[in-house]
């Protein structure tokens, strides 16, 4: 099995990979769990993940938000006609 890293990749720990997701360590576990991340664990169990596939999750995460803002922002702009503003309260 070849290592297909470049030479002067640095591998990253989950601690580095919360401060670069800007999240909880907790929340780097829930994405080895899920599946939504790549990691190496050393024999000491020890988590440890390539850069590029941190950035993929951004990418994904930061793709889904985006949807997310766009569907939140039509569903907001839907105004019932007796209240074209939407500022009908909720219950």
């Amino acid at each position: 099995m070849g290592n297909d890293r470049g030479p002067e990749e640095k591998l990253l720990t989950k601690g580095e990979v919360a401060l670069m997701c800007r999240v909880e360590i907790r929340t780097v576990d829930r994405w080895v769990a899920a599946g939504k991340i790549k990691c190496f664990r050393t024999p000491s169990g020890r988590l440890l993940f390539e850069k590029g596939d941190v950035l993929l999750v951004l990418d994904r995460d930061s793709e889904r938000l985006a949807r997310t803002d766009r569907l939140s922002d039509a569903s907001s702009r839907k105004a019932s006609p007796s209240d074209p503003t939407g500022s009908t309260l909720r219950r």
